[in-house]
């Protein structure tokens, strides 16, 4: 019983053991749920952060630097998708549509523009999806199908309307209206205008509000209201500054050389195109440097520069058709046909208008249909055919019947006017000059506008430069009573500064005056420097004087002597070589042959020590074989120790290597075997052999020569040593020995001589096997390695 109990508590204990367990699991499991949705849900913020910072930066820069933009809003859409957040995805598709749209590539951002519009669709986003409606309408609008484009326009408001969206409400407005004034819809147009722009001011909206004030402005102008005109544009034009946008700054200039051509002051009218120019190139923007040309075109036409004008009119054509801007198109077109017109050039001016007007009929844009039919009119007015030029008269009419484009039905009136009098229908050509003079007098109110806001711009003009007159006396005025009050202070201030630079001039001269002598003493301690300097220069001179003199009395004296017995050698076999017994000549041509030998060794070693002591010898050491360099220096002796029946042994080992300058080093062998053969009298022997201890080679010559004379034999390589007659009389410079010192250094090496225990002289040098080595001090004698 008690054991079944035991069991019990020990199940009991069990399960409750398990529970916590399994409690414990899923509280940390949540908890860790928790934190790493909470962390995910933070990172998502991140992102989402930087998503809305590029965004916004790339909105705000993109009339300055689109290439950049481009860049920027490309790695959002990029994070966007990977963070699947359709929003940003929307709007970086819109930047990067007007981006394209801005550089002319229209088909490329018709097509962004359309994803944005289709995601916007699905995700019910409806901002984003009135913006995408908008641009897309633009795009449409700008290839002349303006009807079509207005059902977006037309459908944004709606959505705008419905929802509050009121920035959104403002862009279909104006847009609206652009439409209305393309169809000559002024009224209409003037209406949709001004309630984006209070839209616009309500929402601080300001960069919408730059693009609708040049319109409203033109609005303006079409009512003769000039003044009213320049207002829009100069607010706009200061917007366009403020807000740093080089696309809105060319926008505004270009309106506002608009105006000015409507001024008659074509001098500012280019100054503002031409600022438009400059930004709209560096935008690379063709749609707005095609309207920049266009204007240009026309301020050159009214000042009668028409190959200017033509120039200029030609380039907004071509840039037009780049940029499939259809209403460009048409305008460039029909102002180069008038032209061509103008100058009774009909052939061309036909080709130019007549294609205008196919692509105006095309696109339905009525206005382009009306004023190329209204110049094809009169060109078959000024060629003499009256029924044509009646039908595009009244077609021309019937396109702007319902508009107020007054100036164009003056021109459709007095044409359909002079047409029918010249066939004989009076009634026809009456009904037409009352319309005239009907139009005559809504033009001449226009005018009278137009004139009363020119004096009202002249007049503002003056009353501000009066005001500045006036605000320039009382600043003049001011800055004098500021002047007499500050002249006080000011010579009280001149009196202390005087007092200051006093003090301060004191002290600078007891200063300069201790600073002066320690320079006086620094000035003498360097003299005395100086001194010294040039006395080891004298010395220095004087030594290379002595070398020079040298130089030129061994030139002059011992080069003398061989080349004089080598004279005479040459000249006697020259001409007594017949006469002459074998031995003889044999005899005469051993003994040419060894004052040739000695002339050009005696002429390498002046030209090596000369060099030498110009420091123009550069060692170019590498890895060489040590018997064949022995080998390549002791042929040129092999006859000599034939002839003085010298044995030569070579006892170096085809093994053997050497890290040094070839030249220098056979410059070495050679002097050394030639001093050897001088002092070796006939029978004797020569030698070369080597030692090794894997770090530097010690090359050892040999001789059976007379050995050296004075008690230290090292005396040989001293500066002052002359070279003592060989056997045969030889003569030498005492430079050998020399050139073998400096060169074996530079080799990284050194030499000593020692006497042999025989008779003889024993010449060592080292070298070194490796290109880390520099110059080696022996520490073992020929005595010690020979035991």
């Amino acid at each position: 019983m008690q054991f079944n109990m035991a069991l019990s508590n020990n199940r009991k204990i069990l399960l409750a053991s398990i529970a916590t367990f399994i409690l414990l699991s899923i509280l940390f499991l949540y908890i860790k749920f928790s934190a790493d949705s909470s962390q995910k849900h933070k990172s998502n913020n991140g992102k989402e952060t930087l998503l809305i910072q590029l965004l916004h930066q790339a909105d705000s820069t993109i009339g300055n630097d689109p290439d950049q933009t481009e860049k920027n809003t490309s790695f959002a859409l990029n994070l966007s998708v990977s963070e699947k957040l359709p929003k940003y995805t929307i709007q970086a598709f819109l930047i990067l549509g007007r981006i394209k749209q801005i550089k002319g590539d229209t088909d490329s951002a018709l097509y962004l523009f359309k994803k944005a519009k289709k995601l916007a669709s699905e995700k019910s986003f409806l901002p984003e999806l009135c913006a995408a409606k908008i641009k897309i309408g633009e795009i449409i609008y700008d290839h002349g199908n303006y009807d079509s484009a207005y059902l977006f326009f037309h459908e944004v408001q709606d959505i705008a309307i419905v929802n509050h969206l009121e920035p959104e409400l403002a862009y279909a407005l104006y847009y609206i209206g652009k439409y209305n004034e393309t169809k000559g819809h002024f009224a209409a147009a003037k209406n949709f205008y001004n309630q984006a722009i209070d839209l616009c001011r309500k929402n601080k909206d300001y960069r919408l509000l730059v693009l609708i004030l040049p319109s409203r402005g033109k609005n303006f102008i079409s009512e003769g209201k000039l003044n009213l005109a320049l207002q829009c544009y100069q607010e706009a034009f200061q917007l366009s500054k403020q807000l740093n946008d080089q696309l809105l700054f060319a926008e505004t200039s270009s309106h506002l050389g608009s105006l000015y051509l409507q001024m008659d002051q074509f001098d500012k009218a280019l100054e503002f195109d031409k600022k438009a120019v400059l930004f709209r190139s560096n935008m690379k923007n063709p749609e707005g440097l095609a309207k920049s040309y266009n204007n240009i075109g026309k301020a050159f036409h009214e000042l009668k520069q028409k190959d200017s004008a033509l120039f200029y009119y030609e380039n907004s054509l071509s840039l037009c058709k780049k940029a499939g801007y259809k209403k460009g198109i048409v305008k460039a077109l029909t102002n180069i046909g008038k032209l061509y017109l103008e100058e009774n050039n009909f052939k061309d001016a036909y080709f130019y208008l007549d294609t205008s007007f196919v692509i105006s009929l095309a696109s339905g844009y009525d206005i382009g249909i009306a004023e190329a039919s209204l110049g094809l009119a009169n060109l078959y007015q000024n060629t003499g055919k009256v029924l044509k030029a009646i039908t595009y008269y009244q077609l021309s009419l019937s396109k702007i019947s319902n508009t107020n484009y007054d100036e164009m039905m003056e021109n459709i009136y007095k044409g359909l006017f002079e047409c029918y009098q010249s066939t004989g229908d009076i009634s026809s050509a009456l009904k037409y000059h009352i319309r005239l003079l009907d139009t005559e007098k809504k033009l001449l109110n226009v005018e009278n506008n137009r004139q009363l806001a020119m004096l009202n711009i002249s007049y503002d003009v003056e009353r501000r430069e009066k005001d500045n007159q006036v605000l320039r006396a009382d600043n003049e005025l001011k800055e004098l009573l500021i002047k007499r009050n500050s002249t006080f202070i000011w010579l009280v201030i001149v009196a202390l500064v005087f007092t200051i630079a006093l003090c301060i001039s004191i002290y600078n001269r007891l200063y300069e005056k201790k600073k002066a002598n320690q320079l006086l003493e620094a000035l003498n301690h360097k003299i005395t420097n100086q001194n010294s300097e040039l006395e080891l220069l004298n010395k220095e001179l004087e030594n290379s004087n002595r070398e020079k003199d040298k130089l030129f009395s061994i030139i002059s004296h011992e080069l003398r002597n061989p080349l004089y017995w080598f004279q005479n050698l040459s000249e006697v076999l020259s001409k007594k070589f017949k006469e002459m017994p074998a031995e003889k000549v044999q005899k005469s041509l051993s003994a040419l042959d060894e004052s040739a030998k000695n002339a050009f060794h005696l002429m390498d070693n002046l030209l090596q020590w000369s060099r030498s002591k110009l420091n123009r010898i550069h060692p170019k050491k590498s890895v060489l074989n040590l018997r064949e360099l022995i080998t390549d220096a002791c042929d040129m002796y092999s006859t000599i120790l034939s002839y003085k029946e010298i044995i030569f042994y070579n006892n170096i080992k085809d093994s053997v290597s050497i890290y040094a300058d070839a030249d220098l080093f056979c410059c070495v062998i050679r002097n050394l075997i030639s001093n050897s053969v001088k002092y070796t009298p006939s029978g004797g022997s020569l030698s070369i052999d080597y030692t090794d201890n894997g770090e530097i080679v010690t090359v050892i010559v040999q001789d059976s020569g007379t050995g050296i004379c004075g008690p230290e034999p090292d005396h040989v390589f001293s500066e002052d040593i002359l070279s003592m007659p060989g056997l045969m009389q030889e003569k030498g410079s005492g430079l050998g020995l020399k050139l073998c010192k400096e060169f074996v250094e530079m080799n990284g090496g050194k030499i000593w001589v020692e006497r042999s225990d025989n008779k003889g002289t024993c010449f060592s040098f080292t070298v070194p096997v490796h290109s880390g080595l520099n110059v080696y001090e022996p520490t073992l004698k020929v005595q010690d390695l020979e035991s």
